[in-house]
């Protein structure tokens, strides 16, 4: 059976419209659970769930009462970690292969059927084994292996060695003609369906470049005001306010704030050093001096957390590149490769299954941002990306030449940066509207 991965269970539970003492009911439920399937070396599947309440009911000697408050703490844990999963799905269109079993299993009658879970696949694994072999980010490997699930149901089931090219121009235009997909979405479906065939299967796909292509629109991009940024972080409170102005005093991507470590603040020269950036790129970005107060007041608060963290045996040290943490196998406790923004709960590597303290998650910093925009009466879809493209625009009309902000960026080139001279309150050299003029 495959086993369920929730790790964010207990920061989704807080956040759940539950009432108070339900959710406390509810995390100690869970803990516990979790707890039982550690110390047995059992996933997270319906069986191991029956085994525990089976256990637990027999250790607590507990009345029927009890036993189904456990049952309904357990079922919410399966039906939330199903319905995260759709969610993360759902901006491919049709819902792609789950993996997670129906919720109504988990009930006081034993149902074989429904039970059932959907059988480990060999072609993950060996994708898998691939995409580890060589390296490639955690959020690569889920998207190439939602496109080639997604692709394998389309196709009717075909394993990785029946891929064939005419069905993977079919595939690509059926995504444009019928689901109406991006261009970029269309280019990443490619670029997984080409690895995967190519690199994992041995399957040589020639020349698929005559398939219908998705439109390439140009979209200009979301700006605030300066005013309006003003009004913006307002609206947000107290770390969250700090990481958004850090992201638009930096320019930087959300994944590059949120993978930030102590080390790379540098507060003397008034720097950010953005490690790893996108096209695996380092870049040197201004810090605002005035986030240097706001920045050691954070340090101290995250230097608490990281000497709690010290005293427990239970957890690893922070998360390191591979190569990096078999070279200084104790790098991962040391003050200066701590996460900047670490995340309030403790979490289990999905890659190594150890147990430590992840930074904050994109979805919760993300939501902060757009609840702060709409608190601010704004009428435009403020996002965490807003904030880059905003400290673009107000580099440019502050007069900054465009190299430079190309270089701030970190674009590879500079009609990237182009798309801002666009959203400028000045376009051009001075021009007016002929309607200032009559």
């Amino acid at each position: 059976m495959n086993r369920i991965h929730f790790p964010r269970w207990a920061e989704v539970l807080e956040k759940s419209d539950l009432p108070q003492s339900e959710r406390q009911s509810f995390r100690v439920t869970l803990r516990w659970y979790l707890s039982w399937c550690r110390q047995h070396s059992s996933g997270c599947t319906f069986t191991s769930a029956r085994e525990f309440v089976k256990w637990a009911s027999q250790e607590k000697n507990a009345d029927d009462w009890m036993v189904e408050r456990w049952r309904t703490a357990i079922r919410w844990f399966f039906r939330t970690a199903k319905q995260q999963a759709r969610d993360e799905s759902a901006q491919f269109g049709r819902a792609v292969s789950q993996e997670i079993p129906d919720t109504k299993a988990f009930s006081n009658t034993d149902d074989t059927d429904a039970e059932r879970v959907v059988a480990a696949n060999d072609d993950e694994k060996e994708i898998l084994v691939t995409m580890r072999r060589r390296g490639m980010a955690l959020k690569t490997e889920r998207a190439y292996l939602r496109w080639f699930r997604d692709f394998s149901r389309w196709s009717g089931g075909i394993s990785g060695r029946e891929i064939k090219p005419e069905r993977v121009k079919d595939y690509l235009s059926y995504l444009a003609m019928d689901r109406l997909v991006a261009s970029s979405t269309q280019k990443q479906a490619l670029n997984a369906l080409a690895f995967i065939a190519q690199s994992v299967f041995g399957v040589d796909l020639g020349d698929i470049s005559d398939f219908c292509r998705a439109k390439n629109r140009k979209k200009v991009p979301v700006v605030m005001s300066k005013e309006e940024t003003r009004i913006f972080f307002s609206q947000l409170n107290d770390q969250r306010r700090l990481m958004g102005r850090l992201q638009y005093s930096a320019g930087l991507r959300v994944s590059e704030l949120l993978r930030l470590r102590v080390q790379d603040l540098d507060l003397a020269r008034h720097q950010v050093v953005v490690r790893c950036g996108k096209g695996a790129k380092d870049r040197v970005a201004p810090l605002a001096e005035r986030l240097i107060p706001d920045m050691h007041s954070h340090l101290e608060r995250v230097r608490e957390v990281f000497e709690e963290d010290l005293k427990r045996t239970d957890l690893d040290g922070v998360y390191l590149p591979e190569a990096l943490g078999r070279r200084h196998s104790n790098s991962g406790k040391d003050w200066r490769w701590q996460w900047l923004w670490p995340s309030r709960e403790i979490s289990r590597d999905p890659r190594s299954g150890k147990q430590r303290r992840h930074h904050v998650l994109p979805q919760v910093y993300q939501g902060a941002v757009s609840r702060a925009g709409k608190q601010a009466g704004l009428n435009k879809r403020v996002t965490s990306h807003t904030l880059r493209h905003s400290f673009a625009t107000h580099l440019l009309e502050d007069g900054v030449d465009i190299r430079s902000v190309q270089d701030l960026l970190g674009h590879k080139s500079v009609e990237t940066t182009q798309i801002y001279l666009h959203v400028m309150q000045k376009p051009g050299t001075g021009v007016k509207s002929p309607l200032d003029t009559l």
